[in-house]
This record gives C-alpha cells, structure tokens and sequence, in this order.
C-alpha cells in the first residue's frame, strides 16, 4: 500500500511539471510579442522625439505590463525549477524504484532457488530415512531369522542329547570280506536295509570286522563334535575258520592283536554255526572215523572261558545261523546308537531307582512315585515297611532333619528317635521299628564324612573321627 501511494504522488508532480512546462512556453511566445512591438515603438520614438500623451500614456502601460510578463517570467522561471527538481526526484526515484525491484527480482530468484534446493534436500531426507528404514527392517528380519535358527538348534540339540537321531546317526563300517562271507552276507546287509539303518562298505584295519561310528545330524553340525568312534568291535568267523584258529593255538594272539589295534574297544568274537558244526563232524568221524583220522575236536568251550576269564572286556557270541547273526548284529547296532545318550548308572541312582525294593512289596508303586521313600529304601538294611513307617511319622525329609537338627534333644535321644514306630506287617503282628534300624538312619543321614562305609558309620565310626579331629 505504501510504494502505490508514492507511486501516485509522482503522477501528480509529473503532471504539474507538463503544466507548468507549457504556461513557461506560452509566456515566453508573449515576452517575445511585445519586445518586438517595443522595438518598433521605440524605434518611432527616436524618429519623434515628441510624442503625444496619449502616446505617452501608452507607453507606460505597456511598461507596467513589461514588468508583470518579467514577474510572471520569474515566477514561472522557479517554477520550472521546481518542476526540474521534482523530475530529478522521479527520475531518482524511478532509478531508485528500478534498483528495489531488480533486488527484489535476485532476491526472488535467489528465494526460488533456495526453495528448490530445500525441496532437493528434503527429498533427498526423505529418500535417506526410507533407506534406514528399509535396513532396519532388514536387520530385524536378519536378527528374527537368526534367533529363530539359533532357536532351532538349541531344539535339534536336545533332541541329539535325548538321543532321538541315534539311529539315524550311527553307521557301521563293515569289512569287506565280511561281505564275501557268502550266505552272511547277504542276510546282513537285508537286516540293515529293513531296520533303515546307515551302514558303509569299506577295509577295516582288522579283517572280518565292523566297527561303529556316529555322524552327527547337518542340523547340529555347528554345535557338536561330528563324528564319534563307538568303542566296540565285532570280527565275524564261520565255524571251520574258527575251529582252526583254536586248533592251531592262534586264537590268544589274534585277540592280542585285535587290543593292540583297538585298545579302549569292547571285543566280540562272532560265529555261525558253530556247535552245529563241530557235532556234524563228530557225527561223521564217529560213522567214517578212517576219513578223519586227523581232525581232533576243538576244545571251544575251553577257549570261549578263557576269552571272558584271562581278557578284559573280551567277549563271545555263538549263533545257530545268518539270519540269527544279521539279527544280533543289527540289534547290537541299535543299542550301541541308543546307549551313547544313556545316564551312567551309580549304586546310590540304582537303588534309589527302586530296584532294591523286593518284586513282591505291596507298597511298590506308592515307593516309586515318592522321592524320600526311595531315598529311605536306598539305605542298606532298611526295609520298604520301615520306610512306610517313617514317612508316615515324618512325611518329607525336612521333618526329620528338623528335629535331628534339634539343639535342645541329645544325640542319644535322636539315635532311638525312630525306635517305637510301629510297622503293618501281612502274616504276623504289627512290630516296632526297633533300635538298630532308628541309630541306622540316624547316623547315616547325619553323617560328616562320605568316605566312611555304611557299616562303618553305623558302628560310630563317623562320630568318633569328628570328636578325634575336633
């Protein structure tokens, strides 16, 4: 609003300029006019010096009007000025107006320029979040996948711990001459196709054997081991070839041999036939006894006793045929496969298991299904009534232990503690638990040392050692 103001002001100076421009003309044509009759007036005059009044008269007026045109003239003359001034001003000011606006056009450019680089910028922002977006969607996807491989893994390694790809795992190495065996052979390898079970064809460093080993599953392969040696070694022998073997006294050497070459190894010796051949040629010696002059019988069952007496972990295996054989070997296959995930047994997991609790005990289930029955049943000489006699006293261990742990009650109080319970018995009346069964599992439960013996601690033993030592 302020500049279109101004812009009209310097249309009315502009206008008043042209105006005044045009009075000055006029002015100067009538300035002219009467110089020129003044001239010619004067002129007369100088040709007659005497003029008339009226003449006179004239003469003075025109005077008088002289010095109103030279008035006028110097009105119009400041007014021109005026009027030259107020140009120079528009002509500054449209100089100036000129400048505003060709700063104004850059400015303009520069802000549209500016405005499109922004735009550029913010498109290129743009582009680059959606870039780091996409990669976080990328990671996280990668990080899902991989927790979820790990995940997997983790499953596929408890089931390999659980031993649930034993069978698939394991492969038997089978001699080639094994093979060869004709009959054996044949059933063999049926076996082993039937039961689906890996089995590989190759020359074992002993003739006539099989050894095992387990591959681990590709599923795991990045966590365990990939591959294990089974410490087990079947060597397979017809009957004739293992009649000579005894016969020529080669046997012990050949089990020597066989340890020196696996020396961790549990060793078989497998035959077919065996007693089915030896009784047929004693069959025929005693109907022909001119043709078998020399053969002798072999002292097997000499030799069979000396392999499980004079060897460690050196065993025998006698099968009526192929097919009894193929079915050992493979069955044997499966168990060495499953055995690898077994626990170890100890003494204290076998009687705490229940297995010394009598096959004909009424309470076996409920002992079973109880852990501080079975726990009480893992102590030597305790009886499963005594221990149903205790737990109903005491229900848990920790009840017991709380009053064995009783400051206030001496250890002679403790010791026959137990000694009044009574036991339910089938066929007589019901007894008490009795002194030496309560001073029983009181010492043993309240044993300092685990290298006493049970009868030893029974004896006091355990208590004498501490009193000793303090």
């Amino acid at each position: 609003m302020g500049c279109s103001n101004e812009f009209d002001d310097f249309d009315d100076k502009a206008r008043t300029v042209d105006t005044a421009t045009q009075i000055s003309s006029d002015q100067d044509n009538r300035e002219g006019c009467i110089k020129e009759k003044g001239r010619k007036k004067m002129h007369v005059k100088m040709k007659s010096t005497r003029l008339s009044k009226e003449e006179k008269l004239l003469l003075m007026e025109e005077k008088k009007q002289l010095k109103e045109v030279r008035a006028q003239n110097k009105i119009f003359d400041d007014k021109a000025s005026e009027v030259d001034t107020a140009s120079q001003i528009s002509s500054d000011q449209d100089n100036r107006e000129g400048c505003i606006k060709e700063k104004e056009r850059k400015k303009t450019h520069v802000k549209m320029g500016s405005t499109r680089l922004s735009k550029e910028e913010r498109l290129r922002l743009m582009e680059e979040k959606k870039q780091l977006k996409e990669q976080e969607k990328l990671l996280k996807a990668a990080s899902k996948a991989e927790a979820a491989e790990i995940k997997k893994r983790e499953k596929e390694m408890q089931k390999w711990e659980k031993g649930k790809y034993a069978l698939k795992s394991i492969t038997a190495e089978i001699d080639k001459q094994v093979v060869e065996l004709g009959s054996i052979g044949g059933h063999l390898l049926t076996r082993f196709a039937e039961k689906g079970l890996s089995y590989r064809i190759t020359s074992n460093p002993v003739e006539r054997t099989i050894v095992w080993t387990m591959v681990v599953p590709e599923e795991i392969s990045m966590i365990a081991s990939e591959r294990t040696e089974i410490s087990y070694v079947v060597i397979i022998y017809e009957a004739e070839e293992f009649c000579n073997l005894v016969m020529n006294e080669s046997l012990m050497g050949h089990v020597q041999s066989v340890q020196h070459r696996y020396p961790h190894h549990t060793i078989c010796y497998v035959t077919n036939r065996l007693m089915a051949y030896i009784n047929k040629r004693e069959q025929a010696q005693y109907k022909n006894s001119a043709s078998y002059t020399g053969w002798k019988r072999p002292a097997i069952e000499e030799v069979l006793t000396k392999l499980a007496t004079h060897f460690s972990k050196v065993r025998s295996r006698q099968c009526v045929d192929e097919s009894e054989l193929a079915e050992h070997v493979v069955g044997l296959t499966c168990s060495l496969a499953s055995c690898q995930f077994r626990r170890k047994l100890t003494r204290l997991s076998v009687n705490a298991n229940g297995s010394a609790i009598p096959k004909d005990c009424i309470d076996k289930n409920l002992i079973k299904k109880n852990l501080w029955l079975k726990a009480l049943v893992a102590i030597p000489k305790v009886q499963p009534r005594f221990a149903i006699a205790i737990w109903k006293k005491y229900p848990t261990m920790k009840s017991l232990l709380s009053v064995y742990m009783d400051s206030t009650k001496s250890v002679h109080e403790k010791e026959f503690l137990l000694k009044d319970l009574s036991t339910e018995a089938l066929l007589s009346d019901d007894r008490r638990l009795g002194e030496v069964c309560s001073k029983r599992i009181y010492r043993i439960l309240m044993a300092q040392s685990g290298n006493i013996k049970t009868d030893d601690v029974e004896n006091g033993a355990d208590f004498f050692t501490n009193h000793s030592t303090s």
